[in-house]
């Protein structure tokens, strides 16, 4: 009798001492001890302590559209040829100061993470040496309505190659936000540069323009 009077005893101070900070509830038919799980200053069990930085890989897009600039009519020739790695890809015919929208990358990052950075991937080529030109690149968070500062490629080359701009502390320019990564919202915009004489034949060729999220706790 007196080992199970000590048992009591303890159990009822147990109990009290949890009562103090947080009410017993019960779920699925076990009993909790205490709500301090759910509580959101509890930097062990909140969300954020889940997220584990990463990146989403590059991304491939699947829609496009011209923007203005130039003749109108951006890359003209297979635009979705620049929408996987591969043998494929998309032309802008004598076609400086061109401009093209690239969307539609499916982002998707963890409600409890945050954006840390963003690559954009540019997979492209010359058909000359000749003359002064460049790809720059801006992003929009709004479907297009406002855009980001321009980072610009202006490596020369008559056969293709890779230059990634930005990088993964690199959120050009402003914090995002989950949802401006959205189809909806999320726009890559290209720009063809050229300075010179023989600017009005240059042509530009775009094998692939994937983009890489980098994520981490907020």
């Amino acid at each position: 009798m007196l080992g199970r009077a000590k048992l009591l005893l303890a159990s009822t101070l147990i109990a009290g001492a949890f009562a103090g900070s947080a009410p017993a509830r019960s779920d699925g038919g076990l009993a909790l001890l205490t709500d301090e799980a759910d509580s959101s200053g509890n930097t062990f069990t909140s969300a954020a302590s889940f997220c584990t930085s990463g990146s989403t890989g590059f991304l491939d897009p699947s829609a496009n559209a011209a923007d203005t600039g130039g003749n109108g009519n951006g890359f003209e020739a297979n635009p979705a040829g620049a929408y996987v790695d591969g043998s494929d890809y998309a032309s802008n015919v004598n076609g400086p100061d061109d401009r093209h929208r690239f969307s539609d990358y499916d982002v998707a990052v963890a409600s409890y993470c945050a954006v840390k950075g963003i690559e954009v991937r540019l997979d492209w080529w010359l058909d000359s040496m000749s003359d002064a030109t460049s790809i720059s690149v801006e992003l929009s968070w709004d479907g297009g309505t406002t855009w980001t500062s321009v980072y610009t490629d202006s490596t020369k080359s008559t056969t293709e190659h890779t230059v990634v701009l930005g990088g993964a502390t690199d959120t050009w320019g402003r914090s995002w936000t989950l949802s401006e990564l959205s189809n909806a919202n999320f726009r890559v915009r290209l720009t063809c540069n050229c300075s010179g004489g023989g600017c009005s034949s240059r042509s530009y060729y775009l094998d692939w323009v994937p983009v890489d999220v980098y994520y981490g706790p907020p």
